[in-house]
């Protein structure tokens, strides 16, 4: 605890003496974290935070769970309704997934241990941010957005697979189903709109804090190009996108960099779920360790792909027009949800028959 606080201490103080340093600086980063806020994550973000919230607590999300529960323990070692929070954590982005996982825990759904291997891989970047800030806002094509979100999930689902060995014999806690209180319409939009706000604050504020401390540390060490992108990135993921999406460097290679930056999410997005997930109790280990190999592994899917499919002007056109990447959204989103619906079936029908499935669920 000790080691934690002195951490804790020779972090703020640093930052504080940079911030007196490098005022000037500091103001100009922070005018230009608000314009990246307002001009993109907002615009993003916000109108998907309440429209997830409208499904959250509508109970629309219920049925989502049902649909995927088979699969939860053959795959992840799970309960079944460890689903809502995978589930929301892929619809909805950060920091979602984590917010439910300890919220499943709290009420007795899952075992602590299942909880932190929920925080290993439930917690992840949203479509609408992949597909709409990166793939449109920031690299002008959505086919480069379908291809990160494809790996970005893929990620994860592999992150899960691998941390069903986490704890795997402590305690699991029995079957339970979750069941959403009556409200009205209005009740359901007044508690989406409130938590949207707050969730969109607190992205925001992550995202100013850590772009302006990153970016004035970056100013003192002697680093750049490629080295100050992916640092930037590691410390808030929003300003390293932007930053590896203006490397003079091969396109493939910028996407590469970005899936392993958006897959490890950053120190921003970090500090956020140990806020929201501190009241819980749970071990964050699981947390960080997964979010690393999350990264390394989306990268690696990314370069594995491009090394089959390498980036042609045929197939993958900068100079797209927005008009039609907006209109392809849709469907494209809708293609992807089928293939993650087709993965979880054929691996959840292939692993139900496995012998220690069986002879685990006996509780």
């Amino acid at each position: 605890m000790k080691i934690k606080k002195i951490l804790i201490y020779l972090f703020a103080v640093g930052a504080v003496v940079l911030l007196i340093k490098n005022a000037s600086s500091a103001i100009r980063y922070a005018s230009d974290a608000i314009d990246l806020c307002l001009e993109m994550i907002v615009p993003t973000l916000f109108p998907f935070f309440i429209c997830s919230g409208i499904l959250i607590y509508s109970g629309f999300c219920e049925l989502l769970a049902k649909a995927f529960q088979f699969c939860m323990y053959p795959l992840f070692r799970i309960s079944p309704v460890g689903s809502s929070a995978f589930i929301l954590g892929i619809v909805s982005g950060y920091p979602l997934g984590a917010v439910t996982a300890g919220e499943l825990y709290a009420n007795n759904y899952i075992s602590k241990t299942e909880a932190e291997r929920l925080l290993a891989f439930c917690n992840n970047s949203g479509p609408l941010f992949i597909l709409g800030s990166v793939g449109i806002a920031i690299y002008s094509n959505i086919k480069y957005g379908i291809a990160l979100y494809v790996a970005h999930i893929l990620a994860a689902l592999t992150v899960g697979i691998l941390f069903r060995f986490y704890g795997r014999n402590k305690h699991t806690a029995p079957p339970t189903r979750m069941t959403t209180p009556e409200r009205s319409m209005g009740e359901i939009f007044d508690i989406a709109l409130q938590n949207s706000i707050r969730n969109i604050l607190t992205v925001c504020g992550a995202v100013l804090f850590f772009s302006v401390i990153s970016r004035l540390f970056l100013d003192i060490l002697p680093v750049g190009g490629v080295t100050s992108a992916l640092v930037s990135g590691l410390l808030e993921f929003v300003t390293g996108t932007v930053k590896i999406s203006g490397l003079t460097i091969p396109i493939m290679d910028k996407l590469v960099f970005t899936s392993v930056v958006v897959g490890f999410a950053g120190l921003s997005v970090h500090a956020q779920v140990m806020a929201v997930i501190a009241r819980f109790h749970l071990s964050l280990a699981p947390y960080i360790i997964g979010k690393a190999m999350h990264g390394i592994i989306a990268g690696l899917y990314m370069y594995i792909y491009f090394r089959f499919n390498p980036i042609t002007t045929a197939v993958f056109e900068p100079s797209m027009s927005r008009s039609f990447a907006i209109s392809s959204t849709i469907e494209t989103v809708t293609a992807i949800i089928v293939v993650i619906a087709c993965i979880f079936c054929a691996f959840g029908l292939y692993l139900k028959q496995n012998s220690e499935y069986k002879r685990d669920t006996k509780f």
